[in-house]
């Protein structure tokens, strides 16, 4: 449960004055009874305020997955949540807006984790923007040994690292280093035909071809595939039992999209 459910609720109250017609929902998954308890209890007291219990997967935090989960109304990527009447905001945002407006208080910090086999005493950091990473692995007992991978994130979206001499900014929330790098240690082979990629991917998408056609360089193909509409959750290459790398070249793929559109 978050340390602070009251300015949480107050945030979501700053951003509904924008917004008289409009309301406030707090989705949280079935799996923290004691959040969706609290919550239900700071928000009993007004009919614009709504808490959802959605079900608990990965991934669910996802803004396209959140809109259909609680609305019902789907978006694709040549959409924003505006053109589904939606708006969506994590808890750091509204209670960063209650600090604004309410404190008089700018986004001077944010919550930092930093976690893996390799960190002597992991935990949760309240960290300034512009802190070094090593300062904060520092701070967390350093590494027991040197590890093989470090990410920047969460082992699923992160991307590894090849130093610690960056800076924390306000869309920072982890480190993760790992002893062994396990992705390295596995070779990819040939693709098996499985369909476990097809039933893993939130989007629906075939992740198998069209990471097939980012191989081979195929943009006409891929768009054509709906590539754009991977949200590079990872899912794909984590069910993968060839252990290749679907997600990281369709990420690929989408960027060298994203470029030549911004040339033209």
């Amino acid at each position: 449960m978050i340390e602070n459910p009251d300015q949480l609720v107050e945030g979501m109250k700053i951003v509904l004055q924008l917004f008289p017609k409009a309301k406030g929902i707090f989705g949280v998954e079935n799996n923290k009874p004691d959040c969706i308890a609290k919550l239900q209890q700071l928000t009993a007291d007004d009919s614009r305020l709504e808490v959802a219990e959605l079900m608990t997967k990965y991934p669910q935090g996802g803004e396209r997955q959140l809109i259909y989960a609680v609305t019902g109304r789907a978006i694709n990527s040549a959409m924003l949540p505006a053109d589904a009447g939606c708006i969506v905001d994590n808890v750091e945002t509204l209670v960063s807006i209650y600090n604004a407006v309410k404190l008089g208080k700018p986004i001077m910090n944010r919550i930092f984790t930093v976690t893996g086999d390799a960190v002597n005493d992991p935990r949760n950091f309240l960290v300034c923007t512009g802190m070094n990473f090593q300062e904060i692995l520092d701070a967390a007992g350093g590494c027991k040994t040197q590890p093989e991978k470090m990410i920047a994130g969460g082992p699923m979206m992160g991307f590894a690292l090849f130093g610690l001499d960056i800076p924390v900014t306000k869309t920072n929330s982890a480190l993760l280093c790992m002893t062994k790098d396990e992705v390295a240690a596995c070779a990819p082979t040939a693709c098996i035909n499985c369909g476990r990629c097809v039933n893993a991917c939130p989007e629906l998408l075939i992740p198998s071809r069209l990471a097939k056609f980012s191989e081979h360089g195929d943009k006409e193909s891929f768009e054509t595939w709906h590539g754009m509409e991977c949200v590079e959750c990872g899912s794909c290459s984590y069910i993968c039992p060839a252990r290749r790398q679907l997600a990281q070249s369709i990420k690929t793929m989408k960027k060298d999209i994203l470029a030549d559109r911004r040339k033209k």
